[in-house]
């Protein structure tokens, strides 16, 4: 056995133990859209059920889309005496408005890790694969 082979199985045979890291993570809600880790494979969940698997940038747009804030509410208190205090806060969302997307994610250095874990979690989890390689390797054959 060559030493890639020996590097590849013992990469193949971490992906369980790096999946079951990755499910143990805290769910989060992820707000402003923005990702926590660059180099991670997140799940996200919308009301509690994942939806979808995926490492930056090779993620959609669309799925950050309900935790991005488009306003924020101010109100201004006005004592009987003294200046006034303005508070803000986030507005309640419209009727019909998607809670903000959760997620757990775990952060995997080597890409090549990143790309198993990411496949083998949406194997898992019964969802779609959105890396480009993957996609690209499937649409070929």
């Amino acid at each position: 056995m060559t030493t890639a082979t020996l590097d590849h199985d013992q990469r193949l045979a971490a992906v369980p133990d790096l999946y079951r890291r990755l499910m143990a993570q805290p769910l989060k809600a992820l707000t402003r859209a923005r990702l926590p880790a660059s180099g991670a494979i997140y799940v996200f969940y919308q009301e509690d059920e994942p939806i979808h698997v995926g490492s930056p940038p090779h993620l959609e747009e669309r799925m950050l889309a309900p935790s991005l804030r488009l306003a924020l509410a101010a109100r201004v208190q006005k004592p009987s005496h003294g200046a006034p205090r303005i508070s803000v806060s986030e507005p309640a969302p419209p009727p019909g408005r998607c809670k903000p997307i959760q997620a757990r994610w775990l952060s995997v250095p080597d890409g090549h890790d990143r790309l198993l874990l990411e496949l083998y979690a949406a194997q898992s989890l019964g969802l779609s694969v959105s890396h480009p390689k993957v996609r690209g390797e499937l649409t070929a054959a």
